[in-house]
């Protein structure tokens, strides 16, 4: 378990240890590198831009939802959009907004732009802030201090920015830490739908850590230190942001100054609906397409349909697709348990270590972490086979279930093992028979989470598995760059469909079970 969290450490460490040839001397060539500059700013402007935004709007979003009679809905609409991965949503807002897309009226998203990217990782972030705050919450006496605003005067916007905001923000630093490096290191989405000149920071470190030309691996490894340093500035703006947040709030609150940011608060309530039609659309306008259904043809008549291309590809997706499943269950299921484990096992010492310290697979930027791996199995001489592809997954499933188990987990009453333990159960089987059913809701949700994170990891796939074991997210990239609209259709629906039926299973076993434990369950998230 120590070791699972230990590993990003120990890839992180290998991966930026210099390789015999590289010296100080490298250091000016990669200084020097055309459009470095240009495409470390917009790598950086990026994931500080799309972290801050996602972060603002569902900020405002949960404000609507708190505390209301829709909390229930609301949080049932997070499924969904959390289930469908960064790629299907950057190549659906091709397919439904860029040039000769569903519209005829071309929206003038570009195919390939910063512009979206950044609104790709916006609509995929909001959910996974939503799920943040919807676990702080329950934490923070948030209803009484929105009494205390009131009661002081305050209009409800303003007690939600002045008093609830500073908190939330503060709580959820690991969380904008996490978004920010993803869009640091993220490299499928940005080769799919990111600028090509200057490419972003990330496909240029991996094309370098790929290459064998001379003087590429030094390029190389400056390019993982440099993303070490993106990561430390990253850090420093999120907090000076944060301070600077703090501070408005506070000087905002007490001069009693316009505050005309709050004012458009209401106007996010539809913004959940919103994201769930968008979302419904893209799989929608994916199946479409992967049945040949052309709607820039003469005759729009449903009677094109034709299963022509699910039968010719099948030989060549089954297999993909049975590596899918086999490696996100077993990385799923293997990170919920040691999530668990990590959980019981500072319950029973009575302290808990920092958040941190079990998030690090996602919150360090994960082309140098892998890198690492990648050295460390080779030194191994462990072949290639799926196994060693569930191990690269591992980190990143457990830190995923980590976080969502954790509230849940917590907030079990202790008295309910205490009573058992009075009827003369052991503390195995309290824990098996009480604390465990209790979890079962929150474990069939952290389950499909790390499902979804196994099945859209591209990286760890491609460098740990050098190309040998294929998945549904590999083979989308791969074809994603060609121009076969249908086929790129059909795999990205593929890639879609497998969280989204994960999450389904979780949402129909998680109902059962409350239903047979008489709603007496802890709440997941």
């Amino acid at each position: 378990m120590f070791l699972i969290s230990l590993l990003p450490i120990l890839g992180i460490v290998v991966g930026l240890w210099p390789p015999e040839q590289v010296t100080f001397a490298d250091l000016k060539p990669f200084l020097a590198y055309q459009g470095l500059s240009v495409s470390i700013f917009m790598t950086l402007f990026s994931a500080i831009f799309s972290t801050l935004v996602s972060l603002y709007i569902a900020f405002m979003v949960y404000s609507q939802y708190h505390l209301s009679q829709r909390l229930q809905s609301f949080e049932k609409y997070l499924a969904p959009l959390l289930s469908l991965p960064h790629l299907a949503i950057a190549l659906g807002l091709v397919f439904l907004f860029s040039d000769g897309s569903l519209f005829f009226v071309d929206p003038g998203l570009p195919r390939k732009g910063l512009s979206t990217l950044i609104l790709a990782i916006v609509i995929k972030e909001v959910p996974f802030f939503l799920l943040i705050f919807s676990a702080i919450g329950r934490q923070l006496p948030i209803k009484y201090w929105l009494l205390q605003g009131k009661a002081l005067g305050y209009q409800d916007y303003r007690c939600w920015w002045f008093l609830v905001f500073p908190p939330l923000l503060k709580q959820s630093r690991l969380a904008l830490l996490a978004a920010a490096a993803y869009t640091l290191s993220v490299v499928d989405v940005s080769l799919l739908v990111g600028p090509n000149i200057p490419e972003l920071f990330a496909v240029s470190v991996y094309r370098w850590q790929t290459s064998f030309a001379a003087g590429d691996q030094a390029l190389a490894f400056w390019a993982n230190v440099m993303l070490v340093i993106l990561l430390a500035v990253t850090v420093f703006i999120l907090y000076a942001h944060e301070k600077l947040a703090h501070g408005a709030c506070k000087s905002l609150a007490t001069q009693g100054s316009r505050f005309y940011l709050g004012k458009i608060n209401p106007i996010f309530t539809a913004w959940l609906p919103m994201l769930g039609l968008l979302t419904a659309m893209m799989v929608v306008v994916f199946a479409l397409w992967s049945f040949g259904f052309n709607w820039h043809s003469d005759s729009l008549v449903l009677t094109q349909l034709t299963t022509k291309l699910w039968q010719d590809e099948w030989l060549f997706f089954s297999l993909p697709l049975q590596n899918s499943l086999l490696i996100g269950f077993f990385a799923g299921l293997l990170g919920v348990a040691l999530a668990l484990l990590a959980l019981e096992l500072q319950r029973q010492k009575g302290k808990y270590w920092p958040d941190y310290y079990w998030l690090l697979a996602i919150i360090l930027p994960q082309l140098s972490m892998v890198l690492g791996w990648q050295i460390m199995h080779i030194w191994s001489q462990g072949g290639y086979h799926s196994g060693w592809i569930v191990l690269s997954h591992l980190p990143f499933t457990f830190a995923y279930a980590y976080l969502v188990l954790k509230g849940p987990f917590l907030n079990v009453e202790p008295r309910y093992e205490l009573l058992a333990a009075s009827f003369g159960y052991s503390s195995w089987q309290s824990w098996w028979q009480v604390r465990f059913r209790l979890l079962l809701p929150a474990v069939f949700t952290a389950f499909a989470i790390a499902f979804s994170v196994s099945i859209s990891q591209y990286i760890p796939t491609l460098m740990m598995g050098a190309g040998r074991v294929t998945t549904i997210t590999t083979e989308a990239v791969a074809i994603g760059t060609g121009t076969q609209q249908d086929l790129i259709a059909l795999y990205v629906l593929l890639q879609s469909i497998l969280p989204f039926m994960a999450f389904f299973v979780a949402a129909l076993l998680a109902r059962r079970f409350r239903g047979s434990m008489g709603g007496n369950s802890v709440r997941d998230y």
